[in-house]
């Protein structure tokens, strides 16, 4: 969990100097790009844990299944940072183009990949990597890698959900 804390904190950099300038928007948020992250980074996650350790457990889902079980326990945030990105990318195209919605995009994404990469490293770069993959898929299903009120950044998930809903 503390590579997530990192990547979150990285996002709000990242993001933030993005986001200098546009004080006045009602839609750009340091908070709101951060929680943007934090779930892009978990989905991430999610699908490359899927991906590496589900035939190796010789498990009979796909990656794919894998990944819509967790999306469909965390839909309320998903869809909270689908939205707030829809938002957040006709906004900086508003202001500067589709140069300025692209950079924007490949920021988030660097940060997403970057943090989503470490983390796996971390749980999977193991000298037995079946027990890393055991520990990694059981953490997903139980619900511990979850949006909860445990999460880092609980109460800034929460206020993502609360923005979309107006």
């Amino acid at each position: 969990m503390i590579y997530l804390r990192i990547t979150v904190a990285t996002a709000v950099l990242a993001l933030a100097t993005i986001a200098n300038g546009e004080t006045t928007s009602s839609v750009t948020s340091e908070s709101r790009d951060a929680s943007t992250a934090y779930l892009g980074t978990s989905n991430f996650v999610v699908g490359r844990i899927g991906r590496d350790c589900l035939t190796l457990l010789n498990r009979p889902e796909t990656p794919q299944a894998f990944v819509l079980a967790w999306q469909q326990r965390n839909a309320k945030y998903l869809m909270a940072s689908q939205k707030y990105m829809g938002a957040r990318l006709e906004e900086a195209e508003a202001s500067g183009g589709a140069e300025k919605r692209n950079s924007v995009m490949s920021e988030l994404t660097a940060v997403v990949k970057n943090g989503a990469e470490s983390i796996v490293k971390s749980w999977l770069d193991r000298p037995d990597k079946n027990e890393a993959c055991k520990f990694a898929v059981s953490l997903i299903e139980s619900g511990a890698y979850d949006v909860s009120s445990t999460s880092p950044i609980f109460s800034e998930l929460e206020g993502l959900v609360s923005w979309a809903q107006h």
